[in-house]
């Protein structure tokens, strides 16, 4: 697919994606899969997109890029959704607790669907078990960033990111035998953030190795608003990443999780020469 520079009043909003409302989780599926949706139309089936969840704790960044491994990965997602939803909607706990303000925080829709009934630990061990039946797969980059470093390592942030996810992504390709993805769905950061990113995504796509641009995907934003289910499962990856990271000895379901279906290699970069956290 033919790369072009975007500018910012050039930035794709995937209008298509946009999801349906919490409380009418299984018209979800509808707009991901149905036969009158416009990206289908366009030629843009929900298996040609993937999604970048990103999170940022104490200076370490993580990005991990989920993508589907079949045509029925977020139908699925929407169906366990909705399900999920309905069990919980009938049930009575005595000892009602929260939704974890980190799940409500990065995973709105998905933090509605548990309802407010919910012991912490049960949550995430819930959302680790949808996550866990999807045909979905991960690819994960890491960096420390420390704060006034030097002028431009925003950019070399951003590079170091993308190229730890792209590198582990196209050697999935390579022994999946599958074609790219045809878009990246990345949060919106502001016009700034989003013009460098853009420009950094591009310089970085011309430099790679064994790279064709008609197999490259494609790196636009989300607008701000309420995420899609799928924006939510990589935000949700981004997010247990970033607390193993923090807090390696504590019980995380979905860190591993999102292990168990990482993409070898997925590399954790370092900025500056500094050795890669692992």
């Amino acid at each position: 697919m033919r790369r072009r520079t975007q500018s910012k009043r050039q930035h794709r909003r995937p209008e298509a994606l946009m999801p349906a409302h919490a409380n009418d989780l299984p018209s979800s599926a509808a707009s991901l899969a149905g036969k009158a949706h416009p990206l289908t139309m366009a030629g843009l089936a929900p298996e040609h997109v993937a999604f970048l969840g990103e999170c940022v704790a104490k200076n370490v960044y993580v990005h991990v890029l989920c993508w589907s491994e079949t045509p029925a990965a977020w139908s699925i997602l929407s169906e366990a959704a909705a399900a999920t939803h309905i069990e919980r909607s009938g049930l009575s706990i005595p000892h009602p607790a929260t939704v974890p303000m980190w799940v409500q925080r990065v995973a709105p829709q998905l933090s509605e669907m548990l309802g407010r009934e919910w012991d912490e630990d049960v949550a995430e061990s819930t959302l680790a078990t949808i996550v866990q039946r999807l045909p979905v797969r991960f690819a994960m980059a890491v960096v420390d960033h420390e704060p006034g470093e030097r002028q431009g390592a925003d950019g070399a942030r951003y590079r170091s990111l993308f190229s730890g996810c792209l590198t582990a992504y196209e050697a999935y390709l390579k022994a999946s035998g599958q074609r790219s993805v045809r878009i990246m769905v990345a949060p919106s950061e502001g016009d700034a953030k989003n013009d460098l990113r853009l420009t950094v995504y591009g310089d970085l796509l011309r430099h790679l190795d064994r790279t064709e641009p008609r197999d490259t995907p494609e790196l636009v934003f989300w607008p701000e608003g309420t995420p899609s289910l799928p924006m939510e499962v990589a935000q949700l990856a981004a997010a247990a990443v970033s607390r193993h990271l923090q807090e390696p000895t504590q019980v995380n379901p979905l860190f591993e999780t999102v292990r168990a279906h990482l993409a070898p290699p997925s590399h954790f970069h370092a900025l500056g020469g500094r050795t890669g956290r692992r």
